[in-house]
Protein backbone atom coordinates (compact mmCIF):
# COMPACT_ATOMS: atom_id res chain seq x y z
CA UNK A 1 0.00 0.00 0.00
CA UNK A 2 1.30 3.39 -0.96
CA UNK A 3 1.60 5.82 1.90
CA UNK A 4 -0.20 9.12 1.49
CA UNK A 5 2.06 11.97 0.56
CA UNK A 6 1.74 15.33 2.12
CA UNK A 7 2.52 18.55 0.42
CA UNK A 8 5.08 20.59 2.34
CA UNK A 9 3.71 23.68 4.02
CA UNK A 10 4.25 26.97 2.17
CA UNK A 11 4.81 30.20 4.07
CA UNK A 12 4.74 33.73 2.72
CA UNK A 13 6.47 36.44 4.72
CA UNK A 14 5.48 40.02 3.94
CA UNK A 15 8.64 42.05 4.45
CA UNK A 16 8.41 45.55 5.82
CA UNK A 17 10.74 48.06 7.37
CA UNK A 18 8.94 48.73 10.64
CA UNK A 19 9.76 48.02 14.28
CA UNK A 20 8.39 44.46 14.14
CA UNK A 21 10.03 43.44 10.90
CA UNK A 22 12.96 41.57 12.42
CA UNK A 23 10.76 39.62 14.81
CA UNK A 24 8.38 38.64 11.97
CA UNK A 25 11.33 37.36 9.94
CA UNK A 26 12.63 35.34 12.89
CA UNK A 27 9.18 33.87 13.58
CA UNK A 28 8.64 32.90 9.92
CA UNK A 29 12.07 31.23 9.80
CA UNK A 30 11.37 29.37 13.07
CA UNK A 31 8.04 28.02 11.78
CA UNK A 32 9.55 27.07 8.42
CA UNK A 33 12.31 25.10 10.14
CA UNK A 34 9.92 23.35 12.54
CA UNK A 35 7.47 22.39 9.78
CA UNK A 36 10.00 21.68 7.04
CA UNK A 37 8.23 24.36 5.04
CA UNK A 38 9.15 26.53 2.11
CA UNK A 39 9.44 30.19 3.04
CA UNK A 40 9.05 32.85 0.38
CA UNK A 41 9.62 36.46 1.39
CA UNK A 42 7.87 39.25 -0.49
CA UNK A 43 8.86 42.90 -0.48
CA UNK A 44 6.39 45.17 -2.24
CA UNK A 45 7.69 48.43 -3.65
CA UNK A 46 4.86 50.85 -3.04
CA UNK A 47 3.83 52.22 -6.43
CA UNK A 48 1.00 54.38 -5.14
CA UNK A 49 2.97 57.52 -4.33
CA UNK A 50 1.68 59.17 -7.50
CA UNK A 51 -1.88 58.75 -6.20
CA UNK A 52 -0.81 60.18 -2.84
CA UNK A 53 0.48 63.36 -4.45
CA UNK A 54 -2.75 63.80 -6.37
CA UNK A 55 -3.35 64.94 -9.90
CA UNK A 56 -3.68 68.66 -10.06
CA UNK A 57 -2.06 71.45 -12.01
CA UNK A 58 1.27 70.41 -10.48
CA UNK A 59 1.05 66.90 -11.90
CA UNK A 60 3.67 67.51 -14.52
CA UNK A 61 5.91 69.87 -12.62
CA UNK A 62 9.49 69.11 -11.77
CA UNK A 63 8.90 69.15 -8.00
CA UNK A 64 6.27 66.38 -8.25
CA UNK A 65 8.46 64.34 -10.57
CA UNK A 66 11.41 64.90 -8.26
CA UNK A 67 9.37 63.77 -5.26
CA UNK A 68 8.26 60.60 -7.02
CA UNK A 69 11.83 59.81 -8.07
CA UNK A 70 12.99 60.42 -4.50
CA UNK A 71 10.33 58.06 -3.12
CA UNK A 72 11.21 55.44 -5.74
CA UNK A 73 14.82 55.63 -4.57
CA UNK A 74 13.76 55.20 -0.93
CA UNK A 75 11.56 52.24 -1.86
CA UNK A 76 14.41 50.54 -3.74
CA UNK A 77 16.80 51.17 -0.85
CA UNK A 78 14.30 49.68 1.63
CA UNK A 79 13.84 46.65 -0.64
CA UNK A 80 17.58 46.06 -0.79
CA UNK A 81 18.01 46.41 2.99
CA UNK A 82 15.08 44.11 3.76
CA UNK A 83 16.35 41.53 1.28
CA UNK A 84 19.84 41.62 2.77
CA UNK A 85 18.52 41.25 6.34
CA UNK A 86 16.23 38.38 5.34
CA UNK A 87 18.89 36.48 3.41
CA UNK A 88 21.42 36.84 6.24
CA UNK A 89 19.06 35.13 8.69
CA UNK A 90 17.25 32.64 6.44
CA UNK A 91 20.13 30.17 6.35
CA UNK A 92 19.21 26.88 4.70
CA UNK A 93 15.43 27.35 4.73
CA UNK A 94 14.21 26.79 1.15
CA UNK A 95 12.30 29.54 -0.59
CA UNK A 96 12.51 32.59 -2.77
CA UNK A 97 12.98 36.27 -2.24
CA UNK A 98 10.35 38.11 -4.25
CA UNK A 99 10.03 41.81 -5.05
CA UNK A 100 7.03 43.31 -6.79
CA UNK A 101 5.71 46.83 -7.37
CA UNK A 102 2.13 47.93 -6.76
CA UNK A 103 -0.37 48.63 -4.01
CA UNK A 104 1.28 46.90 -1.06
CA UNK A 105 -1.79 45.17 0.37
CA UNK A 106 -3.21 44.19 -3.02
CA UNK A 107 0.09 42.62 -4.12
CA UNK A 108 0.51 40.70 -0.85
CA UNK A 109 -3.06 39.39 -1.07
CA UNK A 110 -2.52 38.33 -4.70
CA UNK A 111 0.62 36.42 -3.76
CA UNK A 112 -0.97 34.88 -0.64
CA UNK A 113 -3.71 33.44 -2.86
CA UNK A 114 -1.12 31.41 -4.80
CA UNK A 115 -1.32 28.31 -2.61
CA UNK A 116 0.30 29.53 0.58
CA UNK A 117 -0.78 28.00 3.88
CA UNK A 118 0.29 30.88 6.10
CA UNK A 119 1.01 34.57 5.65
CA UNK A 120 3.35 36.06 8.28
CA UNK A 121 3.06 39.81 8.80
CA UNK A 122 4.51 42.15 11.40
CA UNK A 123 2.08 44.28 13.36
CA UNK A 124 2.07 47.19 12.90
CA UNK A 125 2.91 46.64 9.26
CA UNK A 126 4.82 49.60 7.91
CA UNK A 127 5.56 49.50 4.23
CA UNK A 128 5.36 52.59 2.03
CA UNK A 129 2.07 54.43 2.40
CA UNK A 130 0.71 51.60 4.55
CA UNK A 131 2.09 53.56 7.50
CA UNK A 132 -0.99 55.76 7.14
CA UNK A 133 -3.46 53.06 6.09
CA UNK A 134 -4.77 50.14 8.09
CA UNK A 135 -2.77 47.47 6.29
CA UNK A 136 -3.31 44.74 8.89
CA UNK A 137 -7.09 45.08 8.72
CA UNK A 138 -7.00 45.04 4.93
CA UNK A 139 -4.70 41.99 4.88
CA UNK A 140 -6.72 39.95 7.34
CA UNK A 141 -10.15 40.77 5.91
CA UNK A 142 -11.09 37.82 3.69
CA UNK A 143 -7.50 36.61 3.68
CA UNK A 144 -6.85 33.80 1.18
CA UNK A 145 -4.89 31.84 3.81
CA UNK A 146 -4.19 31.83 7.54
CA UNK A 147 -2.45 34.98 8.79
CA UNK A 148 0.02 35.21 11.66
CA UNK A 149 0.51 38.70 13.07
CA UNK A 150 3.81 39.17 14.86
CA UNK A 151 4.07 42.07 17.28
CA UNK A 152 7.19 44.11 17.61
CA UNK A 153 9.34 43.12 20.57
CA UNK A 154 8.62 45.18 23.69
CA UNK A 155 11.22 47.86 24.32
Amino acid sequence: MKSPTTTPMKLLLALDDGPGARRAVDEAIRIAREKGATLDALFVIDATWDVFTGHDWLSGCNSRIGFLEYMQGLEEKAAAESARAFLERRGDVPGELLTAPGDVVDVIREHAARGYDLLVVSSPFTRGLEVMRDAVARLTRDAPCDVLLVRAAPE
